[in-house]
């Protein structure tokens, strides 16, 4: 192990660092920035003092059903899993309809990007019309949906209900901030450009450290949750960071996925 280095069990930290020391999230998925570049430095420019720290990209749904065979909800009663910069709230959708409300009680998404999160619903809401077959289906997902707008970076800052039980009842949500979410979740979810899981970092290294988080990423590994990493990778495009799981090797985990 190189100088500097820590290790978690047989984990080693990331040792792709720029001149610069700046870890080089790009290294591994270049095809993504060349897909990003021309969006991220117009909204970066443009939008982050506002508070949008990622464009909106499509979900893979393959991607997401491989990472989802490695999330276990253990808690009956509590499990909650927080989409932080939801989108269109299709992995909420998703992981509703993989989990029953036995194992996942609720799942919460918040944006910045409230057109998209009105639209989303929209969706949602319209989709369950047509479906009147279904709609058992559709009311356990509609029971369980909670859909916020507000700045996922500022912690006590009042959320706003886009879309809640409550909200579909006519009935008055409680105050909702970023801080209470975080505290009732048991799993995080982000979809985000490493700039802004750079910006999130702090966050998330909290919530897995000290209150026992679960942390799932997509397509970009979170170096500062490094040794906490117990499944995924870059061949599967997906992290799985556990704080109560012990560690394994990283070729362990290739062999295991």
């Amino acid at each position: 192990m190189s100088e500097g280095q820590e290790s978690h069990g047989n984990i080693q930290e990331p040792d792709h660092i720029e001149s610069s020391g700046e870890y080089d999230r790009y290294r591994d998925n270049p095809e993504l920035l060349a897909e990003t570049k021309l969006k991220t430095s117009r909204l970066f420019s443009f939008d982050w003092a506002n508070g949008f720290v990622s464009p909106f990209r499509p979900t893979p749904r393959d991607i997401l059903s491989n990472m989802l065979q490695h999330v276990h909800f253990s808690t009956p009663g509590k499990d909650t899993l927080l989409d932080l910069g939801c989108g269109d709230a299709v992995v909420l959708i998703q992981a509703l309809e993989t989990f029953p409300s036995s194992q996942l009680v609720r799942a919460i998404g918040v944006d910045l990007d409230k057109p998209l999160l009105e639209t989303a619903k929209e969706g949602i809401l319209q989709e369950r019309k047509a479906s009147a077959t279904t709609n058992d289906e559709h009311d356990s997902i509609l029971s369980r949906l909670e859909l916020y707008h507000g700045d996922l970076t500022i912690k006590d800052e009042s959320l706003t209900t886009i879309l809640s039980p409550n909200e579909l009842r006519g009935q008055c949500d409680r105050e909702t901030t970023m801080r209470q979410l975080i505290d009732e979740c048991s799993h995080i979810f982000v979809y985000l450009l490493p700039e802004a899981l750079s910006k999130l970092a702090p966050l998330l290294l909290e919530a897995i450290e000290v209150t026992q988080k679960v942390v799932l990423s997509m397509r970009w590994e979170i170096p500062e949750l490094a040794k906490y990493q117990v499944h995924g990778g870059v061949g599967q495009q997906y992290y799985v960071y556990d704080n109560k799981i012990p560690c394994v090797s990283l070729t362990e985990m290739e062999k295991n996925e």
